[in-house]
């Protein structure tokens, strides 16, 4: 080891080589500052984001489950059953999971065009599964309230991560590299 010391060669030793992949960091800068953007946008300006509000999720909601036979009454963002109520908050409508899959796809080399495209694609995939998770979280807590806060937590919550994560896989290879 005091060879190794004492050699001209010492300071490779302590030296630390880094290669950085600049597509990679490129990626990871504009990722990070789109999603702060538009995690801003989506604060500032929420009332004129009328889709993805507390209410209007709400009201789609309380549409969706009268529309298929599930009596339930609609005060402000609490959905109401019998014997059970969901309330609707900032996480429960998505925008979240919208801001993410944009910001991948802005962040993406690929053309304007393509990322038009999927973010276009993306926003109604991710509005109806938000909504189908809400109703399927609905018909949990009405009929089977003991499992409501696990399949909420962790089984949706993973369910939405990975169809944010395949949408963005599937953009990837079915538009960009066509």
């Amino acid at each position: 080891m005091k060879e190794l010391l004492d050699s001209k060669d010492s300071h490779e030793f302590f030296k630390i080589k880094l290669k950085v992949n600049t597509a990679i960091l490129k990626f990871i800068v504009f990722f990070i500052i789109s999603l702060s953007t538009f995690y801003f946008i989506s604060i500032q300006f929420e009332s004129y984001i009328p889709l993805f509000t507390m209410q209007t999720t709400a009201e789609a909601l309380h549409l969706f489950l009268n529309l298929i036979g599930i009596k339930n009454n609609l005060d402000a963002y609490n959905i109401i059953f019998s014997n059970f109520s969901i309330n609707i908050i900032r996480q429960c409508t998505g925008i979240f999971e919208i801001i993410t899959i944009s910001s991948c796809i802005l962040a993406f080399p690929s053309s304007i065009k393509k990322k038009i495209i999927g973010i276009f694609l993306a926003v109604p995939i991710i509005y109806f599964f938000n909504i189908g998770r809400l109703i399927l979280l609905s018909i949990i807590g009405i009929y089977n309230p003991s499992i409501f806060e696990a399949v909420h937590d962790y089984l949706l919550q993973l369910t939405f991560v990975f169809l944010v994560v395949f949408y963005w896989i599937f953009w990837i290879n079915k538009v960009v590299k066509k």
